[in-house]
């Protein structure tokens, strides 16, 4: 194919104070990259957006190192290599083209069916994580009641099926009407529960007269206290995901001691990268529900590489339906 003169890509302008603004980021023109020995050039196609870039403008993550201004954004996408064609998932970062390392790219493997970009969601890391939470941690019985928070984000809407088909009860909490009925209609959910509603945490007690015998927490530090309210007697809690501490805004999580010590609640802070042996038993387990249509996917795609602040904004307030994937080019 023939190359551009230019490209384009997207750098940390500043940074953000609270949820990510558009302003704190900036697109700039640059030449298109030169790979260099043991490097490939690969077009990007289909960006994946996820929580974990929050962490590393302020050098929080765990995972990747932190990036200042002037900085590339990091990130994650479906790709192909410019001189083979060659479908890949690689770390591009936000940008139309890069040069990576040939030994880091994945080929692109999906069962029959299956869209390209699951492995960017149900597939990828947040299909992952929400295995390993719902099947190592959480650990649900049939007829016990899961509680998941964020439940219709990429990880959420996956953990919600897994438990459902692990035969539990399962209630979401989400942000608005409409994200309810997405949880309820689209991912099974039993129960969802507006946390915007005043009367939420009434809601939430109605949905689970038995009490909460698992909770999946991405969410407040509100949310967190209303269901630990209800935990059972022996309950799990896994923390997966602190939006106020990544956003560094409201007051931080924290566990309520006195009420852990009497239901004797068991909670396991959550890094995607202790459970990697899982991942071959996942890949397989996950396609294989996917290929058969028993987990349904949803997606929250923008068109354009200029879209991903916005995007990326809409991520981490909360305001996104299913995984955020920006769209940059076609095929």
């Amino acid at each position: 194919m023939t190359l551009p003169s230019s490209q384009r890509r997207i750098v940390l302008a500043r940074r953000p104070a609270g949820v990510p603004h558009e302003d704190d980021f900036r697109a700039e023109s640059t030449e298109v990259p030169q790979p260099g020995p043991g490097e490939v050039l690969v077009r990007t196609v289909d960006l994946s957006l996820d929580p974990y870039v929050r962490g590393t403008l302020t050098g929080r993550d765990l995972g990747h190192r932190p990036i200042a201004p002037g900085d590339l954004v990091p990130g994650r996408a479906i790709a192909r290599v410019v001189d083979t064609g060659e479908w890949v998932v690689a770390e591009t970062g936000w940008q139309e083209y890069a040069a990576v390392p040939a030994a880091a790219l994945s080929p692109l493997s999906t069962p029959s069916g299956v869209p390209r970009t699951a492995v960017l969601s149900v597939l990828g890391t947040p299909g992952l994580t929400a295995y390993a939470t719902v099947t190592r941690l959480l650990r649900p019985a049939v007829d016990g009641t899961v509680v998941v928070s964020s439940a219709v984000g990429a990880v959420g809407g996956t953990a919600g099926q897994l438990a459902a088909l692990a035969g539990a009860r399962t209630v979401a909490i989400v942000g608005g009407p409409e994200k309810c009925r997405i949880a309820v209609e689209h991912f099974g959910y039993t129960a969802a529960v507006d946390r915007h509603d005043p009367s939420w945490p009434r809601a939430l007690a109605a949905a689970c007269p038995n009490g909460v015998d698992g909770y999946l927490h991405m969410g407040s530090g509100a949310v967190l206290d209303g269901v630990m309210n209800l935990i059972s007697p022996g309950g799990r809690v896994v923390l997966c995901g602190l939006p106020d501490n990544a956003n560094e805004v409201g007051t931080p999580a924290v566990l309520p001691a006195g009420l852990l010590m009497r239901t004797r609640a068991v909670v396991h802070g959550f890094v995607v990268y202790d459970h990697e042996d899982l991942r071959p038993r996942f890949l397989r387990e996950v396609g294989g529900l996917l290929a058969e249509g028993r987990l349904r996917l949803l997606e929250d795609v923008h068109e354009g590489l200029e879209s991903a602040p916005a995007a990326f904004r809409r991520l981490m307030s909360g305001e996104n339906l299913g995984k955020t994937i920006v769209r940059i080019a076609h095929g």
